[in-house]
């Protein structure tokens, strides 16, 4: 339900307030989350000195779930939460 989200999505929040980044993003429990990617272009833009309009996203799909991840990536994002519809896999 749309309340359990909240609270997920508030203690998601708070967690990352608390402990730094996490490891793995919950990419739809975002309001926006357009904005999230784009700060993580700008961020690898920053780290590389790579202007960040030339920048595109690379996707690879882990065997991994959000809870084995144990190290975030050198470069980029994990994230988790995302749903296909009207298609298989």
């Amino acid at each position: 339900s749309w309340v359990t989200d909240l609270y997920a999505r508030l203690a998601m929040i708070g967690k990352w307030l608390k402990e730094g980044p996490p490891m793995c993003y919950w990419l739809s429990g975002f309001f926006f989350p357009q904005g999230f990617m784009t700060g993580a272009l700008q961020t690898h833009s920053r780290k590389t000195a790579i202007a960040v309009d030339t920048l595109t996203f690379k996707t690879n799909i882990l065997d991994e779930t959000e809870d084995t991840v144990t190290k975030a990536p050198e470069n980029g994002v994990y994230v988790y939460g995302l749903y296909l519809e009207g298609a298989r896999w």
